[in-house]
């Protein structure tokens, strides 16, 4: 009997010990442990305040005078990268917090699903509105704020040009990845608490088109594997898609490919627009430079005539001006060449080979 109580343990600790070997395994249990909801205390005195500016639920429309449960709720949640401060807040019963989870605010319905066409302004100063409309224009302001991903225009971009570009982005439901990757193994996860099912379906159909597979599947989340190759435009498609992407460490995975450009830049985000813009890694300090700073993303093309013109264009030349100097480089050589002694002998006997 413990003879066989001894196998079992060691077979037990071979199968944990093979578990912890697995990059995939130990990237899927970071899953598990990141997805855990965040919790956030609103103040008693702020919750007051809201309590006297808010009479219903913006959700149900539910008076709250009959309502025993009111909970804090946020506009963007904090797992999906909101702040942790009272403009995000806002009252709704508990079953509509409850129904929601952790969800975007477009995906509660059609009053929801309205996104402001302006570029989004600061409420400072102005009072806080607790309709519908209201919150999706907070929204709208909240995710300037938020974690966000870097554009693909230059640093030299227009501040409204990046806005137009976010505000595109941000008309999308938001949900959470998770990712890794290195220069040999870039892993996709997903998780039951990482937004709304609708969008998290998405982003998984795109995975399949880019060429990942399905490599392990949990009881709340399902991790797939990339070509570190397509890996890049895998997680651009997925960021235009409104989605928070997490970067998640694997031991013994963290070398990245020489020469990756942006391979080491992909997982930054900011918090601010104007730093979004300057391409100001997080957590370093400006006067450092350009080391400090990241290269371009490469720009998303236009399919517009004109764009595809100036494009082709564009190309035209480039080949021309190419032509012209290799023109001008070999005319050079054999210019030097015909200065040489020894091209005249060849030259020479090459002229008597010919037949006459």
């Amino acid at each position: 009997m413990e003879t066989t109580d001894k196998i079992g343990i060691e077979q037990v600790n071979e199968a944990k010990q093979s578990s912890l070997d697995d990059p995939i395994a130990i990237f899927s249990q970071a899953i598990s442990e990141l997805s855990a909801r965040q919790s956030f205390n609103l103040p008693a005195t702020l919750r007051q305040q809201l309590r006297s500016m808010q009479t219903s639920c913006p959700i149900c429309a539910c008076d709250f005078s009959q309502q025993s449960s009111i909970v804090v709720a946020q506009i963007v949640p904090i797992e999906l990268g909101g702040p942790d401060d009272f403009s995000n807040c806002f009252l709704c019963c508990e079953r509509c917090s409850r129904k929601r989870g952790t969800s975007d605010l477009l995906s509660l319905g059609d009053a929801f699903c309205s996104p402001p066409t302006a570029p989004p302004l600061p409420s400072h100063g102005r009072a806080l509105g607790f309709s519908p409309a209201d919150l999706v224009q907070r929204r709208a302001e909240l995710l300037a704020r938020s974690a966000n991903h870097w554009t693909p225009h230059t640093r030299n971009s227009m501040k409204s040009t990046v806005l137009r570009h976010l505000a595109k982005r941000w008309a999308e439901h938001r949900f959470r990845v998770f990712a890794h990757h290195s220069s040999d193994l870039a892993l996709i996860g997903f998780a039951r608490r990482s937004g709304d099912a609708e969008s998290s379906g998405v982003a998984r159909v795109l995975s399949k088109f880019q060429g990942a597979h399905l490599a392990l599947v949990g009881e709340a989340e399902s991790v797939y594997q990339v070509d570190p190759g397509r890996f890049l435009r895998l997680i651009w498609s997925i960021i235009e898609l409104n989605a928070l992407v997490v970067s998640v460490r694997v031991p013994g995975k963290d070398a990245l490919a020489p020469s990756s450009e942006w391979q080491q830049f992909w997982p930054d985000h900011v918090r601010s627009v104007a730093a979004l813009r300057s391409r100001l890694r997080p957590g370093h300090a400006s006067n450092f430079g350009e080391l400090a700073r990241c290269p371009d993303a490469s720009r998303v093309l236009s399919d517009r005539p004109d764009a595809a013109r100036k494009r082709r264009n564009s190309a035209a030349r480039v080949e021309r001006n190419r032509s012209q100097r290799l023109a001008l480089y070999h005319q050079k050589r054999v210019e030097e060449a015909s200065q040489d002694s020894a091209y005249a002998v060849l030259e020479a006997r090459l002229l008597s080979l010919q037949p006459s």
